[in-house]
């Protein structure tokens, strides 16, 4: 280990941005530092409930459900998380379960997404298939913060999140040297969705 008393490095200062979480109100629960709106999870037996598990495939048919009019707390572009979104919401130095306090309060048997929120330490899915195994997917394990693989008939269980402003994390970079008259241009030749446009 090396000291970094008095370096001024990353290590000594520890200036990481603090994390930070809105409870909506309406099941789900907003990351304020990456925009990201995810599910609640419960324990009332409803699609939300922690002890849900399923396959790799299942947890898309989850989501499926989720984007079903009149949807999910009135978005309707839900989605399994990638590998590292998934991996945003640990929080290490806690106890288990590795989340912050927005993710794991109040739950007890019969309280649902507006009255609590549940995390079981222990695998879910991510939307990311391994590289050169695509039968495999990474998950993630929010008891002892471990990012695995796992064949994806393996019943596990799943968080979804909904689309967000990240996508525009991108437009400095894309445009830089460009003209203002260029980004419409620019940003309609890619493919993105912005479901957090109109919340």
């Amino acid at each position: 280990m090396t000291d970094c008393t008095g370096t001024g490095q990353d290590g000594e200062l520890r200036r990481g941005e603090p994390r930070s979480y809105q409870d909506n109100g309406d099941g789900t629960i907003r990351d304020k530092r990456t925009a990201l709106t995810w599910e609640k999870l419960s324990d009332d037996g409803s699609i939300h409930d922690q002890d849900n598990v399923y396959s790799w495939d299942d947890a898309f048919g989850k989501v499926d459900d989720l984007n079903t009019p009149p949807c999910f707390a009135g978005f309707c572009d839900w989605r399994v998380p990638n590998r590292f979104e998934l991996e945003s919401l640990l929080v290490l130095q806690d106890t288990s379960p590795l989340v912050s306090g927005e993710f794991d309060t109040g739950c007890a048997p019969g309280c649902t997404v507006l009255n609590c929120s549940c995390t079981i330490a222990n695998y879910h899915w991510s939307s990311s298939t391994q590289p050169g195994a695509p039968q495999t997917a990474w998950i993630i394990h929010f008891g002892g913060g471990a990012a695995d693989v796992d064949m994806k008939t393996v019943p596990l269980r799943v968080r979804a999140r909904s689309g967000c402003f990240s996508n525009l994390s991108v437009v400095e970079e894309l445009c830089r040297g460009c003209l203002v008259g260029d980004i419409p241009a620019i940003l309609g030749s890619l493919d993105i969705v912005m479901g957090e446009i109109d919340r």
